[in-house]
């Protein structure tokens, strides 16, 4: 065959290949959504305030895949919890990546768990934490949890006013003790890992919030010199990273000093024996940055998510006192005035459980945490594009009937349930922007969703700490409620206030003050008996 025929071929095998791939991508149309405008795409549809809500209302007009074009970048938001776990769960080789951001990256947050990508290393991460923080071994840390929350009484009951900084300080403390061995002392406030934290977690906010950033949808931008005009971002980038690098190398050489010198374990002195018992030898560099980064998730990536719930608790509270009540009156029944609740009464405080997720429910912390695709996909004849960022509405699954009603429950373990649609009347849901913790109790229709189980996230990017986050903050809410009635909701300007969050990287009540006062004279012995044995 001629040198010009076997050009000839090969050019139409090519044509044909690309004719084909293209057919296909045109064959599978994107999920319905806004119109768009050319160039621009959907800009000017993005929602500046209650996110979540807006996209949960969209799927009205658009069905529960909705697809939007932003300045080069693909979103697709997923209004059910059917379609997340479709696609999160069952396809999660396609579905587990994070979304790439360029401010991240400067700021130095992408080696964070949080944030990695899916591969090898972020599958290191991710076995560490599981062996630290599996139903078993959580069980570990129930004393410590306990110890911590009497130091957060103690300092509601010294210092009311200063409310938000003690509940950080209270999972700071858990965190801290359990990554690195390491106890916060002094009042809230003036612990100097307890403060890094909070600060990192500001930084983390404006990093990551969404449309902030032109470099993150024009990449090339991060190329700019740092002195030249209009580069002030990378300017903000390069006065913070060094926050982040002391906030995962200080407790971390802290640690590794400590169970040296001490004996003190911790999650970094446990990981290090695992990690060299199974090499046979001492830590490279890689896996040394690796554990460090790990560490640093613990107490990174669940003290702000709970100190925002638990924020968001004493709001509820004190706007609805007659559901504090009853939680109180069952505490007093179940556990008595004498003593604080533990563990072992969970299954009895059904009340209280049944709050707790309600607290769950009414406003999820992270209710649009992204995804990536890795590859293009197609889900329910929709073509879900490459580098798409996947959104999982918890939010609209959480407050909208018919959202909730198409929810599968399925066991995050080994043990996997089969899959059941929960079809029911839309009566065992009503006023879903109301605080009802009957919903979940039999008296009130035995409402089968738990929203535990998808607030932690889904598929292989399920947060590996769920058992740890559930009982610090049962201990939190029992506690407080053994000790403190919490009244009087105000805004800043001091009119009353019902429940309303602040849309960002994570959902947080507005600015509010309350009233937290003990409940009587037992709550006052029982406040002096913490004083004197501390």
């Amino acid at each position: 065959m001629s040198h010009s025929a076997v050009l000839y071929v090969t050019i139409c095998v090519l044509l044909s290949c690309v004719l084909v791939v293209h057919h296909r991508r045109r064959s599978h149309s994107l999920p319905p959504g806004p119109r768009q405008l050319p160039f621009l795409g959907n800009v000017f549809d993005i929602p500046r305030k209650d996110v979540a809500a807006t996209f949960a209302s969209w799927s009205r007009q658009y069905g529960d895949i909705i697809y939007m074009h932003v300045l080069g970048r693909e979103f697709v938001i997923l209004n059910t919890a059917k379609a997340a776990l479709d696609l999160f769960d069952d396809r999660g080789i396609l579905y587990s990546d994070r979304p790439r951001s360029v401010m991240s990256d400067l700021v130095g947050k992408t080696r964070a768990v949080l944030f990695h990508p899916y591969g090898e290393q972020l599958k290191k991460h991710r076995r560490l934490l599981r062996n630290a923080f599996n139903p078993q071994r959580s069980k570990d840390y129930w004393q410590l949890e306990e110890e911590e929350a009497r130091r957060l009484v103690s300092a509601l009951a010294e210092e009311p006013k200063n409310f938000l900084a003690h509940v950080r300080q209270y999972y700071g403390a858990i965190a801290l003790r359990i990554a690195y061995g390491y106890q916060v002392k002094g009042r809230s406030g003036e612990d100097r890992y307890v403060n890094l934290t909070n600060e990192l977690a500001r930084i983390t906010a404006k990093a990551s919030e969404p449309g902030r950033w032109l470099v993150d949808s024009f990449p090339i931008l991060r190329y700019v010199p740092a002195w030249f005009p209009g580069a002030g971002f990378k300017r903000w980038a390069q006065s913070v990273r060094h926050k982040t690098d002391e906030f995962s190398a200080e407790p971390y050489n802290f640690a590794k000093d400590i169970a040296t010198r001490a004996g003190q374990t911790s999650f970094v002195s446990e990981s290090i024996e695992l990690l060299e018992s199974e090499i046979g030898g001492r830590l490279s560099a890689e896996d040394d940055e690796l554990l460090k980064w790990t560490a640093a998730s613990i107490y990174a990536g669940g003290s702000d998510t709970a100190t925002a719930l638990t924020s968001s608790f004493l709001l509820i509270m004190a706007a609805y006192p007659d559901v504090q009540r009853k939680a109180q009156s069952e505490l007093d029944t179940v556990v008595g005035r004498d003593r604080f609740a533990m563990m072992d009464d969970q299954p009895r405080l059904t009340y209280i459980d049944a709050l707790i997720k309600e607290v769950h429910r009414l406003n999820p912390v992270a209710p649009l945490v992204p995804h990536t695709t890795l590859s293009d996909d197609i889900y329910r004849g929709y073509r879900i594009p490459k580098g798409s960022w996947i959104m999982a509405n918890v939010w609209c699954v959480s407050h909208l009937p018919d959202c909730y009603l198409r929810y599968e429950r399925v066991a995050h373990s080994a043990a996997r349930r089969s899959r059941r649609a929960m079809m029911h009347d839309p009566e065992t849901f009503p006023r879903p922007d109301v605080f009802e913790p009957e919903r979940f109790l039999k008296e009130g229709g035995a409402c089968p969703l738990d929203p535990r189980d998808y607030i932690f996230g889904f598929g292989r990017r399920r947060c590996p700490g769920t058992h740890v986050a559930d009982s610090s903050f049962f201990f939190a809410v029992t506690y407080i409620l053994a000790i403190f009635d919490i009244t009087n909701p105000r805004d800043p300007d001091g009119n009353p206030m019902r429940p309303a969050y602040a849309d960002g990287y994570l959902s947080h009540p507005k600015p509010f003050t309350c009233q937290i006062t003990p409940r009587s004279k037992s709550a006052m012995d029982l406040i002096s008996q913490l004083v004197l044995s501390s």
